[in-house]
């Protein structure tokens, strides 16, 4: 059975300053169903992501917003002992309790960060 996952609060100021959104310093919220949507798609990675959600949310290493996601954003990780790059994508709607919310999480490989960096769609925290 899966737990429900608080992974801490949201660096919101920080975001704020690079995306030019609005949020506000909330916990971000990883639900039982997302996880299992998440460990389906992803099952090979998923237990890798999981391991390190907590310190990503807490300091990521990039912080995106895809063009036409203006719904969500992304986190993005590099975990060096797993030589693993890690991607949270999260909502910018909280919940009714004022959670952000987890969509999903999986591997990204290097050159997806570079191209996204080059598109200025990830800047870094």
């Amino acid at each position: 059975m899966t737990t429900p996952l608080d992974l801490g609060a949201l660096p919101a100021r920080r975001i704020n300053d690079l995306l030019g959104l609005d949020l506000v310093v909330a916990t971000v919220h990883f639900s039982a169903r997302a996880q299992e949507h998440a460990r389906q798609r992803h099952p090979d990675h998923f237990a890798t992501c999981l391991r390190h959600l907590a310190a990503i949310v807490a300091t990521p290493d990039y912080v995106g917003q895809s063009p036409g996601q203006t719904d969500g954003f992304e986190l993005i990780g590099e975990v060096l002992q797993d030589r693993a790059i890690v991607l949270i994508a999260i909502k910018i709607n909280r919940d009714r309790t004022g959670r952000y919310i987890v969509a999903s999480t999986y591997l990204i490989d290097r050159d997806k960060v570079e191209r996204r960096l080059r598109k200025r769609l990830l800047k870094r925290f």
